[in-house]
C-alpha cells in the first residue's frame, strides 16, 4: 500500500483527496498547514507527497526540498491555483514529479501518481 501526505491549506481540498485516495487504496495522512507538514515528513517517509504550492508561511519548494532531504525516492507532486510556467519548470529542475493546476480531476491525479 502506497503512504501518501497531502498538504494544503483548503480543508476541502484536503478532504476530497483523502477520501478518494483512501477508498482507492492509499495510507493518506493530511496537513493543513506547513508546520504540521515539516513535524509530519521528519517522522514519517511517504511514497508520495501531494502538496499545495501556496501554503500558510512557505512554499511547495520548500516541502520538496525538506521532503527530498529526508527520502530522495519520494515522488513529490505540486498542485496549485496558479498555472506559472516558472514555478512549473523551477520545481521540476528541483525533483519534483510533476505539477498539476487546480482545478484537476481524480481521475487525472490518480494516473499521474502512478506513472
Amino acid at each position: 500500500m502506497n503512504k501518501i501526505l497531502v498538504i494544503d491549506d483548503d480543508l476541502v481540498i484536503c478532504n476530497l483527496l483523502e477520501k478518494f485516495l483512501s477508498k482507492n487504496g492509499y495510507e493518506v495522512k493530511t496537513a493543513y498547514s506547513s508546520a504540521t507538514a515539516f513535524a509530519i515528513i521528519e517522522q514519517e517517509n511517504f511514497d508520495i507527497v501531494l502538496t499545495d504550492f501556496r501554503l500558510d508561511n512557505t512554499d511547495g519548494k520548500k516541502i520538496l526540498k525538506k521532503v527530498k532531504e529526508k527520502s530522495p525516492s519520494t515522488q513529490v507532486i505540486i498542485i496549485t491555483g496558479y498555472s506559472d510556467v516558472k514555478i512549473a519548470v523551477d520545481v521540476m529542475k528541483h525533483g519534483a514529479f510533476d505539477y498539476i493546476t487546480k482545478p484537476f480531476s481524480m481521475e487525472e491525479l490518480q494516473v499521474r501518481s502512478k506513472a
